[in-house]
């Protein structure tokens, strides 16, 4: 059997910190004193709650938002919940004829869900006060978001917040540490190795030591000691050894990743303005859009259905859409105009059709297509009739067949033919 050791390891301060009680559990704590956190979060609500919006009654007709409560705030605090707690909250107000009158915020982390057989049930813990969504006849009292959680389906999920905990506290960890050394005089844990066996010279070494690093006013004091007696060790390692650099990149690459937003959003530093536009836009796109998706989706299910309404982002109409859009226009006429069949040109350009606007487009093109046949002699018209027969037939996998016509002159048929 090998023999065995004790030894000490040293390890930086803030480790001691992060694995103590030290650091926050809660996500809430952490908004408040990380500062990566805090603007991630106020970064994805500003831009969520930014987004032009029109509530629709039927297809055409635009209505008001019909509550008191303003909509943009109703976002704004809604979506740092879900982000925070993994679920959002908003009390649907009725008078007591059960006429709807407001929408208001409930703080997720004063509320309590349950359920069972397709009914939820919200306790407020302040209050004791309860509400009740019945999924299966349709009625709501609370409009009720929760994230996705890989383990249930019906209480609140995990929240980008949550997600990013563990890199939150190190940064909580690696700002305190700092905080924590200077209060200790900027002075390293460190061993005094005194060659006497006096308990009280011992003591009175130890006190100097402690008030001589604690305090400026006692930076310049001597203390009279036999010449050699004292071998001070220092324990942990200075601070600029410390992996502070790396480990604090690391940690917010990730609380980056983990809510959608592009580094350059977060530091400034990051890139030059062109990349910074671009991935702003790759944040709308990639993130705000999809998020607006499951809003919508929540609040005319939850709230706005019952009085034929529906809630809609306005994306196109923001600024950096539609300078995307007007280049994406000039991309698509540059295209058509070198002769790129429309198809082509707009998924170059970034379009996607529906089945219905395919449709109506090659309807319009062969409308074209006769308009311009007219305009040609019958040998070209003819000419141009085998030439889509023969791209349709390739294109659909089958094989070429006899092109029959009375109008191409024989030996160009047969030119034709043979190639």
């Amino acid at each position: 059997m090998a023999e065995t050791y004790k030894t000490i390891t040293n390890v930086p301060g803030w480790v001691d910190l992060l694995t103590s009680d030290g650091v926050p559990n809660s996500v809430a704590s952490l908004y408040r004193s990380v500062p990566i956190l805090f603007r991630a979060i106020q970064l994805r609500c500003d831009a969520l709650s930014s987004v032009p919006v029109a509530v629709m009654k039927g297809e055409e007709v635009e209505a008001k938002w019909p509550y008191p409560t303003k909509l943009g705030d109703l976002l704004w605090r809604w979506e740092a919940s879900a982000l925070l707690s993994g679920a959002a909250f908003g009390e649907i107000v009725k008078n007591r004829a059960g006429f709807r009158k407001d929408v208001q915020y409930r703080n997720p982390f004063d509320m309590d869900t349950q359920y069972a057989d397709g009914v939820y049930t919200f306790k407020q813990h302040s209050s004791g006060m309860k509400w009740v969504n019945d999924t299966r006849a349709g009625n709501y009292e609370m409009v009720y978001l929760s994230e996705y959680d890989p383990k249930q389906d019906v209480f609140p999920g995990v929240g980008a917040a949550m997600a990013a905990t563990i890199d939150t506290k190190l940064l909580y960890a690696l700002a305190k540490f700092p905080e924590m050394y200077f209060e200790g005089g900027a002075m390293p844990v460190t061993l005094l190795g005194i060659d006497t066996n006096d308990k009280g010279e011992i003591e009175r070494i130890q006190n100097w030591f402690k008030r001589s690093v604690t305090s400026i006013r006692n930076a310049f004091r001597v203390l009279g000691v036999r010449a050699g007696s004292i071998t001070p060790t220092t324990l942990t390692p200075p601070m600029k050894d410390l992996a502070f650099p790396e480990l604090d990149k690391i940690a917010k690459d990730n609380i980056a990743l983990a809510f959608g937003i592009r580094k350059t959003m977060l530091d400034s530093e990051a890139a030059n303005y062109a990349t910074a536009e671009e991935d702003r836009l790759s944040f709308y796109e990639d993130t705000i859009k999809p998020r607006a998706r499951l809003f919508e989706d929540v609040i005319n299910t939850q709230l706005l259905m019952k009085d034929g309404l529906r809630l809609e982002f306005k994306f196109n109409e923001m600024d950096i859409f539609q300078e995307a859009e007007n280049d994406r226009a000039d991309l698509l006429n540059k295209l058509t105009t070198a002769g790129l069949p429309v198809e082509v040109a707009l998924q170059l350009a970034g379009y996607e059709l529906t089945n219905e606007q395919a449709a109506l487009l090659n309807a319009h093109q062969e409308q074209l297509d006769e308009r311009r046949d007219n305009e040609y002699s019958p040998d070209v018209v003819e000419l141009r009739k085998w030439q889509k027969m023969a791209e349709k037939r390739v294109k659909e996998g089958k094989e070429l067949r006899e092109f029959e016509t009375s109008v191409i002159e024989p030996s160009l048929h047969g030119a034709i033919s043979g190639a």
